[in-house]
Formats: structure tokens, C-alpha cells, sequence
């Protein structure tokens, strides 16, 4: 009986966990979705959250806001927390090459992948609503930005998280975060030359 009892969770167990990762390799397309058996209890909040917002907010055939609705709403966001609009987008293309329903293999959510946790702290509640997803991910950069006041540590937080960082005041060495810093600051520097001191010079500006 107790084998039988154990063989179920087990087996449910597993059901989740491809059911999990099934959900996030249709919203990200990528591959190694199919077989990550890590960060399960995030990315179920997160696939609840998303199930949640198509079955009870909009419905599967919602369509996405055109590129010059999403471009208007990123500047509006951006020049109401002050930060670089153009940083933002690069993120935006970086995190999630704008999926809206994008989850990745940690549960980071939407567009500007923020992980629900966050999300929620800071003081939204619908994780995959565009408008939410937008201001939250922007709101936090920009915290980041203050707090560091360096582009690099303040983009390094937003992937890794403000304690690794603050324990360091470098970039973690951690390989995914390393890379993210480089890539956004590279493609950033091709629009802003003075990259790591624009934002800050934005924040700085009443």
C-alpha cells in the first residue's frame, strides 16, 4: 500500500513537472524547456499565473498591442521612473525577444522577466498583463539604478538579483549574468556612448 502511495506521488511528480515544462517551452520556444528539472516551485506559480490571466482575464486570442502601442507605453514608463527608453527596449529584446507569455527556466515572467516574487513586491498583481509587466520591470531597473549607480551593477541586480551583487559591488561571476551585462551594455553603447552614465544622469533630472 505504501508503495502503491509513493508510486503515485512519484508519478504526479513527474506529470507536473513535463506538464511545467511544456507550458514554458510554448511561451519561450526553447528547447532545454523540455528537459529542465530545476526551479519547479517558481515556474509554477508563474504557469499559474499565465493559465490564470488566459482563462479569466483576456483568452487565448487577445491579440498583441502593435509595436508602436508598445513603443508609446515604453516611453511613457520610462520617462515616469526616468529611465532610458532605449535601455528598456534593449532589455526587453534581451529577456524575452518580446514574448508576452514568456517563462523562463527560473519562472521570470513576460516581457521584461520578473520573477513573481518581485513582481509582486513591486505592488502589481497581474504578472502577464502587458501594461503591469512593463512598470514593474521598469520600476525595478530603475531602483537598481539608483541603488547601484552603475549601469553595469545595476543591470547585473536585475538578472542576478541586488544581494549578489551588493555582497560583491562587481559583477557576480556568474556566467549567464556575465554575458547578459555584456550583451545589453554592448548593444547600448551603440546608441549611448556614455552608456554607464546616462541612467544616471536621467535619475538625477527633476
Amino acid at each position: 500500500m505504501v508503495t502503491k502511495i509513493y508510486k503515485l506521488i512519484l508519478y504526479t511528480f513527474i506529470v507536473h513537472v513535463i506538464f511545467i515544462n511544456t507550458i514554458t517551452f510554448f511561451t519561450t520556444l526553447n528547447p532545454k524547456s523540455i528537459i529542465n528539472p530545476f526551479f519547479i516551485k517558481s515556474r509554477t506559480i508563474s504557469v499559474f499565473h499565465l493559465l490564470h490571466y488566459i482563462v479569466f482575464e483576456t483568452g487565448v486570442l487577445i491579440p498583441l498591442p502593435s509595436y508602436d502601442e508598445l513603443n508609446k507605453k515604453i516611453h511613457q514608463l520610462s520617462k515616469k521612473y526616468k529611465i532610458d527608453p532605449e535601455l528598456v527596449k534593449i532589455v526587453i529584446e534581451v529577456e524575452s525577444k518580446y514574448k508576452k507569455y514568456a517563462i523562463s527556466r527560473t519562472g521570470a515572467v513576460g516581457l521584461m522577466q520578473v520573477m513573481p516574487t518581485t513582481f509582486f513586491e513591486m505592488g502589481f498583481d497581474k504578472p502577464f498583463d502587458i501594461d503591469q509587466n512593463l512598470e514593474a520591470g521598469i520600476k525595478y531597473l530603475s531602483l537598481q539604478v539608483k541603488r547601484f549607480k552603475r549601469l553595469d551593477l545595476a543591470l547585473s541586480a536585475y538578472n542576478a538579483g541586488p544581494t549578489k551583487v551588493s555582497k560583491v559591488m562587481a559583477i557576480p561571476k556568474i556566467g549567464e549574468t556575465e554575458y547578459y551585462v555584456k550583451t545589453i551594455i554592448e548593444r547600448y553603447s551603440k546608441i549611448r556612448k556614455n552608456a554607464l552614465e546616462y541612467n544616471l544622469l536621467l535619475q538625477q533630472t527633476e
